[in-house]
């Protein structure tokens, strides 16, 4: 039997086709009542009441739907619209900006950034960021290096234009270059506004904030019990050895990925010791971890600190150790995700618009309490391409239904501390069920690394 919030809902998308607006509205309230995090019924709702003007009230819920799905373009595209409809052109131009980073493209996007810009006081910095933005579109990448560069030295402390040059140079093999603009974007977003977050945080974030804060306390002589943490970079320098571990590259490996379907292999003890307890340090002592997922784990990316030198050499040095696996495909963008222990549910089905995965686990092998599962589940299926791949990374029910008709065999790679998979990006795959012990320092963390795109591979 359908649940009650499946009744509401269908009720109100039904009221909301036949246009009875003022029925439809307290319908996709009470349905919210019950899931709160809901995409389809925020974002319905948001175009509900920005259809009555009510803009102001309409943002929360288009930023809850996109945090909920952000695989429907949409989503985006109404977030941004609204932000721009209360008169904040400047972060509808940045919610755009992220959407293009993960594929968001079109005309409506194209119109909406160009209303952002119109309405924005148009600095020297922010037309030369224009600038570099149309060189972008036009292909023509150095004349957009160079914009950007202009964009830097005219504002130095122009956050979005490090954001665009750091995303720009570490995308056309300037990683540690590039990766020095995205952490100086950091650094003025986030040393500015000190933790300052918009609404109230989920259950697993505020645990995370008061456990990551006694941790720093003792490390740091701080006060736990501050209402925020200082923005706060461990040492995330550089090795003078290798961080990545040349001895895993043999011919057994290469074999093994040209054999394989789906096409994966896994490597044990994929970093040299000091790059695993460096990154290990620095995913625990660094304030970095910004991004919210309802399902129970949060994530950090490169424009909030994950961009540290370690990381730049990792990148690099994936590609120079495994010429065989990662070709020509130059690094992409790349995310890290820490889970609650008791509090996550893990990544939905999905796939990834690039061309190779590496997908790396750094949490103790004590921590995990499954030693058959926690790592992750990939099927032998590529996800279609374009807009049918962001519908169904949007749709756990509509993914799962697609692998079931596809026939779809699954594989199971267990969580081990150091491995890496190495996959095609646009396999289904999700994180397996996993279970973690608590303490701080037990949380599973994987960080993932895209390489080139889809199309060219």
């Amino acid at each position: 039997m359908p649940s009650s919030f499946e009744n509401m809902l269908e009720q109100a998308i039904a009221l909301h086709r036949r246009g009875d607006v003022l029925a439809a509205i307290p319908l996709y309230r009470a349905a919210l009542a019950e899931q709160p995090a809901h995409g389809e019924a925020n974002h319905n709702l948001g175009l509900l009441l920005a259809q009555q003007g009510q803009d102001a009230l309409s943002v929360p819920l288009f930023q809850a739907a996109l945090k909920s799905e952000p695989g429907i373009g949409q989503y985006w595209l109404s977030y941004a619209a609204a932000l721009l409809a209360t008169g904040h052109p400047r972060e509808a131009q940045m919610v755009l900006s992220r959407g293009q980073q993960r594929g968001l493209a079109g005309p409506a996007v194209d119109a909406l950034l160009q209303k952002a810009q119109a309405a924005r006081p148009a600095s020297e910095a922010d037309l030369l960021i224009e600038q570099g933005t149309a060189h972008v579109m036009q292909g023509r990448m150095q004349d957009a290096i160079a914009a950007y560069r202009d964009a830097v030295a005219a504002a130095p402390d122009h956050a979005e234009a490090h954001f665009r040059l750091g995303s720009l140079l570490s995308e056309t093999g300037h990683i540690a270059d590039g990766f020095a603009h995205y952490m100086r974007r950091a650094a003025l977003v986030h040393g500015e506004r000190r933790g300052q977050r918009d609404g109230p945080p989920p259950a697993h974030r505020t645990k995370h904030d008061r456990e990551q804060a006694a941790y720093l306390a003792e490390k740091l002589g701080l006060d736990p019990a501050a209402v925020t943490m200082p923005f706060h970079l461990e040492d995330g320098a550089r090795l003078p050895g290798p961080a990545v571990d040349p001895a895993n590259n043999t011919p057994e490996l290469v074999q093994a990925w040209q054999d394989s379907h789906p096409q994966l292999v896994v490597i044990d003890s994929f970093l040299t010791p000091p790059a695993l307890d460096k990154l290990r340090r620095y995913c625990a002592g660094s304030t970095i971890w910004h991004r919210n997922y309802d399902a129970g784990y949060i994530g950090a990316t490169p424009e909030d600190g994950l961009a540290c030198p370690l990381m730049a050499q990792i990148a690099e040095e994936i590609s120079s150790t495994f010429p065989q696996i990662i070709g020509a495909h130059r690094f992409r963008y790349l995310g890290a995700f820490k889970y609650d222990s008791t509090l996550s549910t893990g990544t939905n089905i999905h796939a990834d618009n690039s061309a190779v995965n590496v997908n790396l686990y750094i949490a103790p092998d004590e921590a995990n309490l499954d030693s058959e599962s926690g790592g992750m589940d990939i099927w032998d299926v590529r996800a279609p391409a374009g807009e049918e791949m962001r519908r169904y990374n949007g749709d756990e029910a509509l993914a799962r239904d697609f692998l079931e008709r596809s026939g779809a065999q699954m594989t199971r790679i267990p969580h081990r501390a150091n491995r890496a998979i190495i996959f095609k990006s646009d396999l289904f795959h999700k994180t397996s069920d996993c279970r973690f012990r608590e303490g701080y320092l037990n949380k599973r963390i994987n960080v993932s690394l895209l390489f080139g795109d889809r199309t060219t591979g």
